[in-house]
C-alpha cells in the first residue's frame, strides 16, 4: 500500500452516519472522521491530538448543537451513562 493516500471514510461501500477511528499500528498515525446526520457536522482529522478534537467536538455537537432532538436526547444518555461511569471509578 505505498503511496496510497489515508482518507478516511465512514461505512464504505455503503456510506452512513457516526463517527469512526483508526490507528495505523505500523506508523501509529490516528486517523479519524465524522458525519452527522443533520448536515452541520462533517469533518475529517489526521494525527493524535486533531483526533481527539474531532472525538470531543462530535460528542458536544451532538449533545448541545444538533438540531435533531432524537439525535440530542440519544447523546445526553450516553453522556450520562460515562459521567456515572467515571464517578463510579473514582469511589
Amino acid at each position: 500500500m505505498s503511496g496510497a493516500t489515508i482518507t478516511p471514510t465512514i461505512g464504505d461501500p455503503r456510506p452512513g452516519y457516526g463517527i469512526r477511528v483508526r490507528k495505523d499500528a505500523n506508523r501509529s498515525l490516528a486517523v479519524a472522521d465524522a458525519d452527522c446526520p443533520c448536515g452541520q457536522f462533517s469533518r475529517a482529522a489526521k494525527g493524535d491530538v486533531e483526533v481527539e478534537a474531532l472525538v470531543i467536538g462530535y460528542g458536544r455537537h451532538r449533545r448541545d448543537e444538533c438540531p435533531i432532538p432524537a439525535i440530542r436526547a440519544a447523546a445526553a444518555r450516553q453522556y450520562a451513562a460515562l459521567q456515572h461511569s467515571m464517578n463510579k471509578r473514582r469511589k
